[in-house]
């Protein structure tokens, strides 16, 4: 699901997330604060290696982010209102969650500041033990060993039937926009972030088996047996499960990204991806 939507409400207050460890992105941090000071619009800064430890939730009418993609999941994660917009500003290596270039920036931001973007609604999947939700999955979950270097067994239901089943170094359940990151790293497809489906990929497997494509409407339930797996969301969200199986939904909430160009954001991260 991709859904773009014309967004023309004057924006008042800005957050801006930066990774401290790019000189580049800590220089723009106060050529942003000059400039938007000098329109009077409201701004706070956030260091995102920060952010994410302290529990710190953003709120903003838009949330700029300086760096590569992981300060992106950084501040996705610390929103406090999932329908926040968010400008991705790329000081990293891929970029594939940003738009802008940081010379591209402060060209359009007048122009983004009086709501003069369109705003691309993407799809999150979400993870559950039980009734319990360890978090929404922007790019992908990896579900691994707890020791280092140790398979897992493990099989892939849904619906009540078993897909796959067999034994890898661990298993990839991505989102569409995560589709190319990680996920296709491990050997699996490149899936227009547009569609509403949920890709598996096993990672090193020791038995036969390949990357699935399966609908997000319906629940995915990975079940485990080994007494306990290490579970990663986005780079971001760690836990050690004892539980049996993991399921995988589609989440209720969405990501809104900031568009201020109208190539196909897929075809330009498939680009990235492939050159």
């Amino acid at each position: 699901m991709a859904v773009w939507e014309s967004k023309r409400q004057l924006i008042k207050k800005v957050a801006v997330v930066y990774t401290p460890r790019k000189a580049g992105a800590v220089e723009m941090v106060g050529e942003l604060s000059k400039r938007l000071d000098v329109l009077g619009v409201e701004s706070e800064a956030f260091d995102s290696e920060r952010v994410m430890s302290a529990g710190v939730k953003i709120s903003a009418d838009l949330v700029i982010i300086l760096g590569g993609d992981g300060t992106v999941l950084k501040g996705i994660h610390s929103l406090s209102d999932h329908r926040t917009p968010i400008l991705g500003v790329n000081f990293g290596r891929g970029g594939y969650l940003s738009e802008l270039s940081p010379d591209e920036l402060l060209t359009v931001l007048d122009e983004v500041l009086k709501g003069s973007f369109a705003v691309e609604e993407v799809m999150k999947l979400s993870a559950f033990v039980g009734n319990r939700k360890l978090g929404d999955i922007v790019n992908e979950v990896y579900v691994s060993s707890e020791s280092i270097g140790k398979v897992i067994d493990f099989e892939v239901v849904q619906g009540g039937d078993t897909l796959l089943d067999g034994v890898a170094d661990g298993v990839i359940i991505s989102t569409p926009l995560g589709s190319t990151a990680y996920a296709m790293s491990a050997g699996g497809p490149a899936v227009d972030h547009r569609l509403e489906v949920a890709v598996v990929v096993p990672v090193c497997p020791l038995t036969r088996m390949s990357p699935l494509v399966l609908p997000a409407s319906r629940a995915i339930t990975i079940r485990f047996k080994v007494p306990r797996v290490h579970v990663l969301i986005d780079g971001q969200i760690r836990e050690v499960l004892n539980a049996g199986e993991l399921a995988i939904s589609k989440s209720e909430q969405t990501v809104r990204f900031v568009r201020v160009k109208r190539e196909c954001s897929f075809a330009r991260r498939l680009k990235k991806r492939l050159r």
